[in-house]
């Protein structure tokens, strides 16, 4: 176009308002193949997003409008995923346990920073490209559970891109259901059949966390209860104890106490088994405090290191083990001896409601759906007792 040559316009119209308004754009085809999008951007910018063919180009045309016309910006093209991650996982602070963040992170660095990809543009991110990373994923041997944690951290991150304006939409929503990664649900291995936790106690006499795994087997706490539980916490006499904390972190020095699992305290009734097993602990840690004097650490803690300090988790792996062997029983996780602890509680007629309380579930419906094999026992023997209600006296 020669620049000396008016060009025309409008009538009533100067060349000053021909330029498009924000949001407004087109779609048109590269010389190369590529279909682009073109926008202008909140600041009146011109903005070009690229796509494979004229669908893609249309679709993220659509979405960047929808950025615009909020007043939000749009996306960097050069941020890429991985990027983004990085930045994601460094901003989580306050409001967010250690233990989250280890566990984002963790995700993130082992499965998808290495992977292609942490290289694409964090704007340019499909579907498509999820499901193709989860397959990938699946085929190397990675476990279907593995995998469905990769999407919830992937979510979970680009959910924070919506809400933060970088991000239109989260990609990860948009991966249909059936696409997505199932949990395999680990079948639970429990000891409360006959005399299996009878045994389980015997053997467990003389260890020195004896109470400890006491507690576990009757009371259904959780790890980290366990090792957050302070003395100031539990009153022997009335036979009670109130869970107000959990351990986070793996080592030392990382461990810490935060609030318990479903974010309130809750009081735990101990019976005669337990409050024996607590008095005899609480002797035989008065002792190990006089051994060491001035190196006791100080926290509290009703099970600690021969110093008072946090207890790592693998103490207690080892203790269980040790107690299984001489028991003759299988081996088992010690969050098992949770899932026993249920099981008995429900086995001998607990309400499911007073069950679900002991154990610190959030609703009875959790209670119900992980022992649902007692449940089931449960209902015949409500269908019995009916039945014996409803019978004439008379029938012999």
């Amino acid at each position: 176009m020669d620049p000396n040559v008016p060009v025309a316009t409008e009538p009533g119209r100067s060349r000053a308002h021909r330029r498009r308004d924000p949001g407004d754009g087109s779609i048109f085809q590269r010389s190369d193949g590529r279909w682009v999008a073109r926008l202008r951007d909140s600041a009146g910018r011109p903005r070009y997003l690229y796509a494979k063919d004229r669908a893609h180009a249309k679709q993220r045309l659509t979405e960047a409008q929808t950025v615009v016309h909020t007043g939000q910006p749009l996306p960097d093209q050069r941020l890429t995923f991985g990027r983004y991650l990085l930045d994601w996982v460094a901003g989580l602070g306050a409001g967010v346990k250690p233990r989250t963040v280890a566990y984002y992170e963790t995700y993130v660095r082992r499965h998808l920073l290495p992977s292609d990809l942490a290289q694409k543009p964090l704007a340019r991110l499909e579907p498509a490209d999820l499901r193709r990373l989860y397959a990938t994923k699946l085929s190397s041997g990675l476990s279907s559970t593995s995998v469905h944690h990769i999407h919830a951290v992937i979510h979970v991150a680009l959910q924070r891109a919506v809400d933060d304006g970088i991000l239109g939409r989260n990609v990860a929503a948009l991966v249909g259901r059936s696409n997505r990664p199932k949990v395999r649900h680990v079948e639970m291995t429990t000891i409360a059949a006959g005399d299996e936790p009878r045994r389980f106690l015997e053997a467990a006499k003389g260890e020195r966390l004896e109470a400890l795994l006491v507690l576990a087997l009757t009371t259904g706490m959780r790890r980290g209860e366990l090792l957050a539980l302070r003395w100031k916490d539990v009153d022997l006499e009335r036979g009670v104890l109130a869970v107000t904390g959990s351990l986070q972190g793996e080592s030392r020095p990382t461990l810490s106490i935060a609030t318990p699992k479903s974010g309130k305290s809750r009081s735990v009734a101990l019976g005669t088994v337990a409050v024996t097993a607590l008095r005899e602990h609480r002797k035989r840690q008065a002792q190990e405090q006089l051994l060491v004097g001035g190196e006791w650490r100080e926290v509290g803690l009703v099970f600690s290191t021969e110093y008072g300090d946090f207890l790592s988790p693998t103490t207690l792996r080892l203790a269980l083990r040790r107690a299984l062997t001489r028991a003759g029983l299988p081996t088992i996780r010690f969050h098992d001896l949770r899932h026993s602890a249920a099981t008995l509680m429900l086995s001998r007629g607990v309400h499911p409601k007073m069950a679900s309380e002991m154990l610190g579930h959030s609703t009875i419906a959790i209670t119900l759906d992980l022992y649902s094999h007692v449940t089931a026992n449960m209902q015949r023997q409500a269908a019995d007792a009916i039945d014996a209600a409803l019978a004439d006296p008379a029938t012999p």
